[in-house]
């Protein structure tokens, strides 16, 4: 090593010829828990092994050239570094980036007492925060079902959202403690949240309980951490609570898995949006007037029951079901009939305006609650997309099920030059499926054919639907 020239060991190990060299010891050191053992490098350009072959001197022997490989013994280049600025690997990477180099087990090492250092943090900051006595900390671990606990052990839902987290350098402490803060206004301090909130109804929206723990409206929203911690947090609990038998009966509800997350809110008394989930519908002795009605989630749960609609014909797009709905009122008018002349068992028009939303997915149940008989006719965009809706819609009902027109004649038929190509990611999909379609669309075409393209055969057949509907009631 050149040591007449003074420079710092900075300095000199800053060359930026030394940069392949030193990434290649730093990893090793860290993977192989010290000194022990080689690393290998590639050298890349000529000033490279111009400076490699610099420092190692007459200890390899064989000219050092571009794209050569050079085995580095770490424990040499330990002795060396030692011999030459009195340090050590992990003294120079501190010097080179203002960090701690740590091996592969002292890394674990530290992230384990830091796990546990952050849970012991945040429980006495919660006790002092809330001024929480031993008695009321006992009340509430039961009541919980000792989640803090079971949440550091590993034995609670909530342990992956957290452990990410955590592992990824975010702030962990704010959202278990957060987290806390929520559980324990929800479970013990309930009603005096209620009073302060002007809530008389037993139940609060989640963003205005957000905003009463974390100041935050959207704190407890599942995009983020701290919200999808909670809901994993609650449901936990509700879990717990039907195996314990401590459920209450207003909440032994049983409810399809689609709608079981926000059940699990409702049984802790936080109203989840009813309003936003919308299905846009267009049926007879249902709706007033000649437009599709849009229903909010709120208001199909209020529905008791639902006529026995002999079939439901569901489409993906608002434009699919708008154009069905001009063609239908314009059929009855030039046959002078009204919708109101249409039979309770008229099939019923849906669309789920892209993916099901859950106020889609309950008028359709409530619909084959009424007629278990009801049969589904699916209609979307042939994309990768728009088959895993029908998909979604197919696997989510008991219902026998039809595609509408989502078919390889139709598909070859629209497909076209100017038709927008399919993205290697949504080939790869459909080549992974065994279903004709998906087959056909990937040798013809690999374009996408939107439900507009298709309009006129959806209009043929409800139309059909509609003659024969008239023409029955008329005999009878």
């Amino acid at each position: 090593m050149e040591l007449a020239n003074r420079k710092t060991a900075k300095q000199y190990y800053a060359d930026p010829s030394f940069e392949n060299l030193l990434t290649t010891v730093f990893s090793k050191y860290q993977g192989l828990n010290g000194v022990k053992g080689n690393a290998r490098i590639i050298v890349k350009t000529v000033a490279e092994a111009e400076r490699l072959q610099d420092y190692f001197g007459n200890r390899t022997r064989r000219l050092i050239r571009p794209g050569s490989e050079v085995e580095v013994h770490l424990k040499i280049f330990a002795e060396e570094l030692e011999r030459g600025y009195k340090l050590t690997i992990p003294d120079l990477y501190d010097v080179l980036y203002g960090k701690q180099l740590l091996t592969r087990h002292e890394q674990k090492e530290l992230k384990l007492t830091a796990w546990m250092d952050l849970f012991t943090k945040v429980r006495q900051d919660f006790k002092r925060e809330f001024n929480i006595s031993e008695e009321e900390i006992q009340t509430f671990n039961q009541k919980t079902f000792n989640w803090f606990s079971r949440l550091q052990a590993g034995d609670a839902k909530g342990y992956g959202v957290l452990r990410s987290t955590f592992n990824k350098g975010e702030n962990a402490y704010s959202d278990l403690l957060d987290c806390l803060s929520a559980l324990w206004h929800l479970i013990i301090k309930k009603q005096e949240m209620f009073a302060e909130r002007g809530v008389s109804t037993e139940k609060i929206t989640l963003p205005a309980f957000a905003a009463h723990v974390t100041q935050d409206s959207h704190a407890f929203d599942k995009k983020r951490s701290l919200g999808r911690l909670l809901g994993h947090a609650l449901y936990d609990i509700d879990m717990r609570r039907v195996l314990a038998n401590e459920t209450l009966e207003s909440d032994r509800t049983v409810v399809p898995e689609y709608l079981l997350e926000r059940q699990v809110y409702r049984n802790f008394g936080v109203k989840d949006d009813d309003l936003s989930s919308i299905s846009h519908v267009f049926v007879p002795n249902l709706i007033k007037g000649t437009s599709p009605r849009t229903l909010n989630l709120r208001e199909i749960e209020e529905m008791e029951h639902l006529p026995r609609y002999s079939a439901l014909y569901i489409v993906e797009n608002p434009s699919a079901i708008s154009h069905l709905a001009d063609e239908t009122i314009h059929f009855l008018n030039k046959n002078g009939l009204s919708l109101e002349q249409l039979p309770e068992s008229f099939p019923a028009l849906i669309c789920t305006i892209g993916q099901a939303r859950t106020a889609s997915k309950l008028f359709i149940d409530k619909c084959l609650a009424s007629n278990p008989d009801c049969v589904i006719y699916y209609s979307g965009d042939l994309d990768w997309h728009g088959l895993q809706m029908m998909h979604r819609i197919e696997g989510q009902f008991t219902a026998q099920f039809h595609a509408w027109r989502m078919d390889v004649s139709i598909y070859c038929k629209y497909i076209s030059t100017r038709s927008v190509a399919l993205s290697n990611e949504d080939l790869k999909n459909l080549g992974q499926s065994s279903n004709v379609l998906e087959q056909k669309m990937v040798k013809v075409g690999a374009k996408k054919v939107y439900q507009e393209l298709f309009g006129k055969e959806l209009r043929e057949d409800f139309i059909e639907v509609i003659h024969e509907a008239v023409r029955v009631e008329a005999d009878y």
